[in-house]
C-alpha cells in the first residue's frame, strides 16, 4: 500500500514536562508506524498556510489539543479559529479525547462541526449521554488511555523480595468537580498510609502536584514497589459545559479549605454518581509488567481486569484493609495475581501500542478508499521539509522556555516547604522548652 500523509495537532508542550504515557501516545502513530509520512504540529503556534494547504490523508486530533475546551473560553475559540480548516478537508478526521464527562456537550457538538469520521472513546459506557450528536452521524470506538509500548516489556523486573517498598503511591489531589470517584484516587492514599502505621509496613506515598515522578523515575519506583496501590480514572459527575468546574473553581477561589461535601453541597448537590465514567489507568498496565502486585480500590477497569484474579481488591473506605494485609503475607495467592495479571495484559490485543496503530493506519485505509481521496506525497515532502526548518525550532524554544519555568517553579514549591519545615520545628522546641 502508498505511504499515507498524516497531520497529528497536538498541545502536549515540552515532552520532558509531560507524563511518559502521554508522550508515547501523543506520538505513538510515528513510533509504531514509521514507514507513512507525519506532521506534528503543537498547536500553541500557529500552523503555517503551506501546511493548512496541503490536503492530508488523515488529521488526528489528539487528546491534548481536544483539551482545550475546558479553557478560557477565548482560547478555545481562538484554536477554532486558526484551526477551522480540518472542518472543510476532506481527510480522514480520527479524534482521541479523554476526560469526556468533561464539557461533554461542547466536546459533542465540537466533533459534529468539524465533521470528525472517528472518535476513540476511553469510556465504555454511555456514549449516548456523551455524544447524543455525534453517535447519529460518527462512528465511536473503544480506545484506552494508554497502551503497551514494547520498550516497557525491555525493562528488568526486580526480584519481589528484593523491593525495599511495601506499597507504592503517587496521585493528585484532584478537585471536586470529578465527584467521589476523583475523590477517591488520592483519599484513599491518605487512608491507606495511616493504616499502614499499625502493620509496621513500609510505604512511600505521596500525595499532590510536586511528588509527580516523570519517565524513567516513575517506571523505576514502580519496579521498587512490592505493592501498586490504584483506583479506576475517571469521573462520577456530567458536565456538559463546564458549568459544575466554574462554580467549584470559584467556590474554591472563596473558600480555599472547604471540604468536599460542603464543595458537593454548594456546586452539585444531588448530581453526583448519576453516572460512573472509569476507564482501566496507564498505571495498571505499568505496575502489572513491572511485576508489582496491585491492590486497587473496587471497581470494573474497563473489564481488562478483575478482583481477586490479577489484583487484591481494596474497599473504597479502606475498612478492609486488615483483609488485604493478610493477602499481602499470602506469597502464593500474590505470586498467581502477578503472573495471571501479566500475562492477561499481554494477551490483551487491543492494548498494544502497536496494534492500536495499526488499526488506525487500517482505518484510514478504509475510509480514504471510501472518500476517493487522492493526495500529492511531493507536496507533504516539500511541506516537512520547510516545517522542520521554520516551525520545529520555535517550538523548542517554547519547550525550553516551559521546562525553565517548570524548574523554577520547583524550586520555589521546596524552599516555601523547607521554610514550612523550619517554622514546624521551631515551634515544637519553643513548645519544649516552654517558651
Amino acid at each position: 500500500m502508498s505511504k499515507l500523509n498524516i497531520l497529528v495537532l497536538h498541545r502536549l508542550g515540552s515532552p520532558k514536562l509531560a507524563p511518559d504515557f502521554l508522550t508515547k501516545h501523543v506520538f505513538s502513530l510515528r513510533t509504531n508506524q514509521p514507514e507513512h509520512l507525519y506532521i506534528y504540529h503543537d498547536t500553541q503556534l500557529p500552523i503555517p498556510d503551506y501546511v493548512r494547504d496541503v490536503e492530508f490523508d488523515a488529521i488526528i486530533l489528539d487528546v491534548t489539543l481536544l483539551c482545550v475546551r475546558w479553557q478560557k473560553k477565548e482560547i478555545f475559540e481562538q484554536i477554532q479559529a486558526d484551526y477551522s480548516f480540518v472542518k472543510n478537508s476532506n481527510s480522514v478526521k480520527i479524534a482521541f479525547p479523554q476526560d469526556e464527562y468533561d464539557c461533554s456537550a461542547i466536546l459533542d457538538a465540537w466533533m459534529v462541526d468539524w465533521g470528525v469520521d472517528i472518535v476513540f472513546s476511553v469510556i465504555s459506557q454511555h456514549w449516548d449521554v456523551l455524544y447524543p450528536s455525534y453517535s447519529k452521524v460518527g462512528e465511536i470506538y473503544l480506545g484506552y488511555t494508554g497502551y503497551i509500548e514494547e520498550s516497557l516489556l525491555k525493562i528488568p523486573c526486580k526480584p519481589f523480595n528484593n523491593r525495599p517498598i511495601d506499597i507504592g503511591y503517587r496521585a493528585r489531589k484532584l478537585p471536586p468537580y470529578f465527584g467521589r470517584v476523583g475523590e477517591q484516587k488520592w483519599k484513599i492514599g491518605e487512608l491507606v498510609s495511616e493504616l499502614s502505621k499499625k502493620h509496621l509496613l513500609n510505604v512511600d506515598i505521596k500525595l499532590g502536584e510536586a511528588y509527580t515522578l516523570h519517565v524513567s523515575t516513575w517506571l523505576d519506583f514502580i519496579g521498587n514497589s512490592k505493592f501498586t496501590l490504584g483506583a479506576n480514572s475517571g469521573s462520577s459527575l456530567l458536565d456538559p459545559y463546564g458549568d459544575i468546574q466554574h462554580s467549584v473553581r470559584e467556590y474554591l477561589r472563596i473558600y480555599p479549605n472547604a471540604k468536599f461535601e460542603e464543595v458537593e453541597k454548594s456546586c452539585f448537590k444531588g448530581e453526583d454518581g448519576k453516572y460512573s465514567f472509569t476507564a482501566i489507568s496507564p498505571r495498571v498496565l505499568e505496575a502489572g509488567l513491572l511485576e508489582s502486585c496491585q491492590i486497587l480500590v473496587e471497581g470494573s477497569y474497563s473489564g481488562v481486569i478483575s478482583a481477586w484474579e490479577h489484583f487484591i481488591p481494596l474497599k473504597s473506605d479502606a475498612s478492609n484493609f486488615d483483609e488485604v494485609v493478610l493477602a499481602m503475607k499470602d506469597t502464593d495467592l500474590v505470586a498467581r495475581m502477578i503472573r495471571r495479571c501479566k500475562e492477561t495484559l499481554l494477551d490483551f490485543h487491543g492494548l498494544r501500542a502497536g496494534n492500536q496503530a495499526l488499526r488506525v493506519i487500517e482505518l484510514i485505509y478504509q475510509y480514504k478508499k471510501k472518500k476517493n481521496l487522492r493526495t500529492n506525497i511531493s507536496q507533504v515532502e516539500n511541506a516537512m521539509r520547510k516545517y522542520n526548518s521554520e516551525i520545529a525550532p520555535k517550538l523548542n524554544r517554547i519547550w525550553k522556555r516551559q521546562e525553565r519555568r517548570n524548574t523554577l517553579s520547583i524550586l520555589i514549591h521546596k524552599c516555601r516547604l523547607l521554610i514550612l519545615l523550619k517554622n514546624t520545628v521551631r515551634r515544637i522546641l519553643y513548645s519544649i522548652n516552654g517558651k
